[in-house]
């Protein structure tokens, strides 16, 4: 059996997710109740809906924790390593960013009360209780009910949760398989992630809402399916059978079913909150997601060798840095910017100076701190892109 191929196109796609975020904030400041009229324009437009980058991280992060979730069941691996893998990936980068987050509120907090800088309609506070920080220390911002120091902080929230939902998945499967056989450990993990899906659309269908993480829960193990969906085929999977194909297609298809249904039955004119379940834009930009990443899946060695793709894989290999660092440097940018007169007519200028100012920063801080902490196995696989 061959193993299951890299998808490339994945760091391409993080790369265009974390771009499309950044343009959310490096617009958001200035297309306010008094700029307003610029909202319709294409670049404003575009940016003002990059929230839903968002989930394109989600959709991502289950197909690639579904993945090695299933190669820790295959390698027999400890389930603390999996667990301890996860772990490195997200945390360390992320109290970087927190520190880095804590310096900076504190700079604008000084520079504003020094009339160094002109009035923030919203400026930045830092809380003052045990929850506030605890929360935002150990990621556990809705759980205390702490406000997040950073606005991109409460997605990774999430993405904590949804791994430990994942974990108790594997550790499950583990069980089974250790009794079993792999075959049925394996159907195990497919059926657990598939009935938490179930579970967690019908709850926002029938009831209109889920507890955390599983109001968005749909839009992370979406990924996941579509990983046992696409990647088990008779070439890569051992004891494939027709049963266990009818088995994958179906749960796909039904999550995939209950998300339209899900769809259909939001009210039109809910605010698309983001980081609310009521959102009908957010479950649609996943399915359509879903869709690009089936179509590409068939090309994906041919375009990620395509010289044209080489910038956004760069961009991708650092889009975690680029998304947890930019909201602490766009507002720097956004003031010099306005204080060199770049605003109304010209704050497209501006706003394409906070854009590259934070890439850069991004890669910096990916190259200071990130890459220390991803696995080797991703370490080589950047270097052969990048050298391709």
């Amino acid at each position: 059996m061959r193993p299951i191929p890299p998808f490339r196109m994945l760091d391409v796609l993080r790369g265009v997710a974390a771009a499309w975020v950044v343009m959310r904030h490096c617009s958001s400041r200035f297309i306010t109740s008094d700029n307003l009229h610029y909202a319709h324009e294409p670049l404003y437009f575009l940016a003002l809906h990059g929230q839903l980058g968002v989930m394109f991280f989600f959709i991502i992060s289950g197909y690639c924790i579904t993945a090695a979730a299933y190669g820790a069941l295959c390698s027999a691996s400890p389930l603390w390593r999996f667990a301890f893998e996860r772990t490195r990936r997200i945390y360390p980068p992320y109290l970087a960013a927190l520190i880095l987050g804590v310096i900076s509120v504190m700079v604008i907090t000084f520079a504003g009360s020094h009339h160094l800088i002109a009035p923030v309609h919203h400026p930045p506070v830092l809380g003052n209780d045990a929850r506030y920080w605890i929360g935002n220390l150990f990621l556990l911002q809705f759980e205390l009910h702490a406000q997040p120091m950073n606005v991109v902080f409460w997605s990774l929230c999430y993405e904590i949760a949804f791994y430990a939902v994942v974990g108790v998945w594997l550790w499950a499967a583990k069980w089974i398989a250790s009794r079993r056989g792999l075959p049925t450990g394996r159907l195990l993990l497919v059926l657990g992630i598939s009935l938490t899906t179930y579970l967690s659309l019908f709850s926002l269908i029938l009831r209109g809402g889920a507890i955390f993480p599983f109001d968005l829960w749909h839009q992370f193990s979406l990924g996941g399916l579509f990983f046992f969906f696409i990647e088990f085929n008779p070439e890569t999977i051992t004891g494939y059978s027709n049963r266990l194909r009818w088995i994958l297609n179906g749960s796909f298809a039904l999550a995939v079913g209950l998300t339209v249904v899900h769809i259909y039955a939001l009210r039109p004119d809910v605010d698309a909150d983001i980081s609310s379940s009521l959102s009908q834009a957010s479950s649609i930009t996943a399915l359509l997601f879903l869709l690009l990443l089936l179509g590409l899946r068939r090309v994906d060695n041919l375009l990620a060798s395509s010289p044209w793709m080489r910038p956004m894989l760069w961009l991708g290999a650092c889009s975690y840095s680029l998304y947890l660092i930019h909201p602490e440097v766009v507002p720097f940018a956004d003031i010099l910017c306005r204080k060199a007169g770049l605003d109304g007519d010209r704050y497209w200028i501006a706003f394409w100076v906070q854009f590259t100012t934070a890439i850069v920063c991004g890669r910096v801080f990916y190259l200071g701190i990130e890459r220390h902490f991803i696995s080797s196995g991703q370490k080589k696989r950047f270097r052969e892109e990048h050298a391709g």
